[in-house]
C-alpha cells in the first residue's frame, strides 16, 4: 500500500511541476517554449508513474478487501438459516422398539419425552427420557435409544459437549448390546455433533464409521441419510464439488427407494451448494425443483423452510423485493405451525436484505426481534450470531464501540458453546474494525491468530481472504 502512494504522490508532483513550468515560461514569454509538446510530455510522465497504483487501487478486490471478513460473517447466520433444511437428515432418531414394549412405564415416558421434543420443550424431554433410563429392566438397547433421544435434545439446543456425551454412552450401550442399528445412529449423530464444532476431519470419520455399519446391514435408508450428512460436511469445508457428489449419490437411493421427503430435502441441499459458489439461478432451479415435491406431498414446513433459501438467494441476487416477498412466505407458514426457531430465522433473514438494502433502522429492529425470541427458547448459537448481525450494521453506521460490543457479546456465547468456528469468523470482524481505526498491530495479531484456525479445519476460503488482509496491512 506505501509504495502506491508513494508514486501516486510522484505523479502529481511531476504534473503539478510540469503545469507550472508553462505558467512560469508562458509569463516570461520564453521564445523557446513549445507549450503543447512540453505538456504532452508532463502527462505522458505522469500517467506512466501513476497508472500502475491507480488501477491497482481501483480493482472491485482491493476496494472490497476491508469488508471481506464483514461480509462472510454476514454469511453466518445465512448458513443457520439454511440449515434449518438439514433437521431432515439428521439427527438420527431411534426408538429400538421402546413404543411397543411390554415395559408400559418405559413406554410411556418414551412416548411423553416425544412429545416435549415436537414441541420444542428440550428439557422435558430430557426429564422424561432420563426417568425411563432409571427404571429397572431397561435393556443395554433400550438404554442406547433413550440416550440417543437425550443427545437429540442437547443437540437442538446447541449443548455439544452434552450432546457429544450422551452420544457416547449410547454408542457403548449399543455395542455391549450388539445392536449395529443403534451403533450406526449414535455414531451418525457424533458425526453431526462434530460437524457443528466445525471438527470437520472428526465429523467425516464418524459419519464413515456410520455409512460402514448401514451398508452392512443394508440399510439404504440410512446409507442414503448419511451420504447427504457427508455432503453438508465437505460443503461446510469449500468442497463443493465433492458435496455434489456425496448428495447426488443421496438422491440416487431416496428415487430408489421412492423416499420423497428425501429427495426434496437433497434437492434443497444441492441447491445450497450452488448458492455457496455463487451459481445463483441454478440454486434457484433446484430449490424449486425441491419445493415441486413438498407442494405435492402437503409439506408445508418443507415448504417453508426452502421459501427461506429463496429469499436469501434473491437477496444476493440484489432482488430485493423478491427476497422479501418469499422470506415473509416462510415466515408466514411457520407462525401458522406455530415454529419459534423458523420464525426468528425470518426475522433475521428479513433483517439481512434491509441491511443489505442500507436501510439500517430497519434491519436493527428485525435482528432485535428475532434475538427476542432466541433468546427465549435458549437458541444460544442463533444469538451469537445475531449479536454479530448487530455488531455488522453499527460497524457500518460508524458506531464502532457499540460495533465492537455486540461482537464481545457474540464471542461470549460462542466460547460457552465451543464454537471455534463462530470464534474466529466473528474475531475477524473485529480485526476489520481495527483496521479500519488503523489498529494495523491489534488488527495483524487477531488475523494470524485466526488464519490458524481456519487451516486447521480446512476452511480455505475464509484462510484465502485473511491472507489477503494480512498482505494488505
Amino acid at each position: 500500500m506505501f509504495w502506491k502512494i508513494l508514486l501516486l504522490v510522484i505523479a502529481g508532483l511531476i504534473l503539478i511541476g510540469g503545469i507550472g513550468k508553462i505558467i512560469l515560461d508562458t509569463k516570461q514569454e520564453n521564445p523557446n517554449l513549445n507549450i503543447t509538446r512540453y505538456l504532452i510530455i508532463t502527462i505522458v510522465l505522469a500517467f506512466l508513474v501513476g497508472i500502475k497504483p491507480i488501477l491497482e487501487l481501483l480493482k472491485p478486490s482491493a476496494i472490497k478487501k476491508d469488508l471481506k471478513p464483514l461480509e462472510e460473517s454476514q454469511r453466518r447466520i445465512e448458513d443457520k438459516l439454511t440449515k434449518i433444511e438439514e433437521r431432515g437428515a439428521g439427527p438420527k432418531w431411534y426408538s429400538d422398539g421402546i413404543p411397543q414394549s411390554e415395559n408400559l412405564n418405559l413406554t410411556m415416558l418414551f412416548v411423553e419425552g416425544e412429545e416435549h421434543l415436537k414441541r420444542y420443550e428440550y428439557d422435558k424431554a430430557i426429564k422424561a427420557f432420563t426417568s425411563a433410563l432409571a427404571l429397572q429392566g431397561v435393556k443395554p438397547s433400550e438404554c442406547s435409544a433413550l440416550l440417543i433421544n437425550i443427545g437429540n435434545a442437547e443437540y437442538k439446543q446447541s449443548k455439544w459437549d452434552e450432546a457429544l456425551g450422551s452420544y457416547k454412552k449410547a454408542l457403548n450401550w449399543a455395542e455391549e448390546a450388539r445392536d449395529e442399528q443403534g451403533q450406526a445412529a449414535a455414531l451418525g449423530n457424533l458425526g453431526l455433533v462434530y460437524r457443528a464444532k466445525s471438527e470437520w476431519n472428526k465429523a467425516i470419520e464418524f459419519h464413515n464409521k456410520d455409512l460402514e455399519i448401514s451398508k452392512k446391514i443394508g440399510d439404504e435408508y440410512g446409507i442414503a441419510q448419511t451420504f447427504n450428512n457427508l455432503g453438508v460436511v465437505y460443503m461446510a469445508k469449500g468442497g463443493w464439488d465433492k458435496a455434489i457428489e456425496f448428495f447426488e449419490n443421496s438422491l440416487k437411493i431416496k428415487e430408489k427407494i421412492g423416499d420423497e421427503y428425501g429427495m426434496a430435502l437433497t434437492f434443497n441441499n444441492i441447491g445450497l451448494v450452488y448458492q455457496a459458489k455463487g451459481e445463483w439461478d441454478k440454486a434457484i432451479e433446484f430449490y424449486e425443483n425441491s419445493l415441486k415435491i413438498k407442494e405435492k406431498i402437503g409439506d408445508e414446513y418443507g415448504m417453508a423452510l426452502t421459501f427461506n433459501n429463496m429469499g436469501i438467494v434473491y437477496r444476493y441476487k440484489g432482488e430485493w423485493a423478491k427476497a422479501i416477498e418469499f422470506h415473509n412466505k416462510s415466515l408466514k407458514i411457520m407462525d401458522k405451525i406455530g415454529d419459534e426457531y423458523g420464525i426468528s430465522q425470518n426475522l433475521i433473514g428479513l433483517g439481512l436484505v434491509y441491511g443489505s438494502k442500507g436501510e439500517w433502522d430497519q434491519a436493527i429492529e428485525f435482528y432485535e426481534n428475532g434475538l427476542k425470541i432466541k433468546e427465549k427458547i435458549g437458541d444460544e448459537y442463533g444469538m451469537a450470531q445475531s449479536f454479530t448481525n448487530l455488531g455488522n450494521i453499527y460497524q457500518l453506521k460508524g458506531e464502532w464501540d457499540k460495533a465492537i460490543e455486540f461482537y464481545n457479546k457474540d464471542l461470549e456465547i460462542s466460547k460457552k458453546i465451543g464454537d471455534e468456528y463462530g470464534m474466529a469468523q466473528t474475531k475477524g470482524n473485529i480485526a476489520v474494525l481495527y483496521k479500519l481505526q488503523g489498529k494495523k498491530e491489534e488488527a495483524r495479531k487477531i488475523f494470524e491468530e485466526i488464519l490458524e484456525v481456519f487451516e486447521k479445519i480446512g476452511d480455505k476460503p475464509n484462510a484465502e481472504r485473511t491472507r489477503e488482509n494480512l498482505e494488505d496491512l
